[in-house]
């Protein structure tokens, strides 16, 4: 699209032109149609007495409203502290935004402390990436962190007050969420380009912020790039050119940063354990999940099989308890689709989620299945406990095969057994 924004009628010899021309409308349709549903909770966040800050596209577009035909997302990125993160979280769910994971917000909010981001949608085009920290939760990146809102600058967007970074700040975040994942698109780099060649950039901080967040690697390539190839004015190129990072380092980088159309059977390999291994050294900060159960499907339980079952709505009241530790044993039916899947459950409470409840199945069953869980569990408020069936991932417009492999399953429950855990004296 940014071909399009750029040349204009230029391009309107090509045949293709016509074709080209109708894509941008009708991207950028989809685009305003998308900031239409999040205005409302952007609005709701910002007028909470929540700092926002907004981050990749559209950072871009607060800055350079006119750029809205050349810069097209279907998302919008923003930022808020930590200590806001919850609230805002709680503001999007109470307006119905739902996790893209399928998760209940209360699943969501119980692994909230080392979430980096949560992905909301709304309705047919609301997509929100909803950050609490810019770099990441590092304590060797809070200095940088503290940074980033130190010298984010103040704009409107769909006439709301927002911050958006400063220009070495938009540079080091596009290098930092994109770069590594290039092949799949280069508005990053566009992104990067437009703040290089529009406006000044601090090249001793630009460096600074690079080293501390150790982007040097994928800055290299990509400002490299930008300079040597395009002609564009990289302040602070020969430093960031000059530094070494150690040629496993360099290797990796360039099979993560290369073009798909680039890829031989051999570097397509090679980029997977590359990324693999990217992933396994990231453990500075480690990542609590929601707890979880396994569960096991087979037969239906005795007394039930051949009965004629009818699906229960989730949730299914499992009855009042007190805070503790308990042993829980669940017989489930559950209406199987027919294709391999995950299925997913949950244990709740009013204010508070207990635990997971997951299965897979591995053949394509297809009708009412025993599906059994058996674990312990920790209830923290008094009050009643329930369980839900859930997606496996948010639905919008899903066609019927996407339903059958994600949508939430029919279940009954068969019976329910919860004891309280004794603990052992001494």
């Amino acid at each position: 699209m940014a071909v399009a924004a750029r040349f204009g009628q230029a391009l309107g010899d090509l045949p293709a032109y016509p074709r080209l021309a109708g894509l941008q409308r009708m991207l950028w349709t989809k685009a305003r149609m998308a900031l239409r549903e999040v205005q409302p909770p952007l609005a709701q966040i910002a007028g909470a007495g929540i700092p926002v800050m907004l981050l990749k596209g559209a950072a871009r577009l607060a800055v350079n409203p006119e750029d809205q035909r050349s810069r097209i997302s279907h998302d919008t990125d923003i930022l808020v502290a930590p200590s806001h993160f919850a609230r805002a979280l709680d503001i999007l769910t109470t307006h119905r935004w739902q996790p893209s994971t399928g998760e209940s917000a209360l699943c969501l909010t119980a692994r909230l402390a080392t979430t980096r981001a949560v992905n909301l949608f709304y309705g047919h085009f609301g997509d929100i990436d909803l950050h609490q920290w810019g770099y990441g939760p590092n304590t060797a990146l809070s200095a940088v962190e503290a940074a980033l809102w130190q010298n984010a600058q103040a704009r409107r967007f769909l006439d709301i007050p927002v911050l958006v970074p400063a220009p070495e700040d938009r540079i080091a975040l596009a290098l930092s969420s994109s770069a590594l994942d290039a092949h799949t698109h280069s508005d990053w780099l566009v992104d990067c380009a437009r703040v290089l060649t529009q406006e000044r950039v601090d090249s001793a901080r630009l460096v600074s912020i690079l080293k501390q967040a150790d982007l040097g690697p994928q800055a290299r390539v990509a400002l490299s790039y930008l300079g040597d190839c395009i002609g564009i004015a990289v302040p602070g190129l020969s430093d960031l050119q000059a530094q070494r990072p150690g040629w496993q380092r360099s290797v990796a980088t360039v099979l993560q940063m290369k073009p798909r159309g680039d890829w031989t059977t051999l570097s397509r390999l090679a980029r997977g354990v590359a990324k693999q291994a990217r992933k396994m050294a990231d453990t500075a900060t480690p990542v609590v999940r929601a707890p979880w159960l396994r569960g096991r499907l087979g037969m239906l339980a005795t007394g039930w099989q051949g009965r004629a079952l009818s699906p229960v709505m989730s949730p299914i009241d499992l009855g009042q308890l007190q805070p503790g530790q308990y042993r829980i044993d669940l017989a489930l039916a559950v209406d199987l689709p027919g294709v391999r899947r995950r299925l997913e459950l949950e244990l709740n409470q009013t204010d508070s989620h207990v635990t997971r409840l997951r299965a897979r199945t591995l053949l394509r069953r297809k009708g009412w299945c025993g599906l059994r869980f058996s674990g312990q569990i920790t209830v923290a408020e008094s009050g009643a406990l329930w369980l839900e069936s859930r997606p496996s991932k948010a639905l919008r417009g899903a066609d019927q095969a996407e339903s059958k492999r994600y949508a939430a399953l029919q279940i009954q429950l068969l019976s329910a057994t919860i004891r309280p855990l004794r603990l052992k004296a001494g």
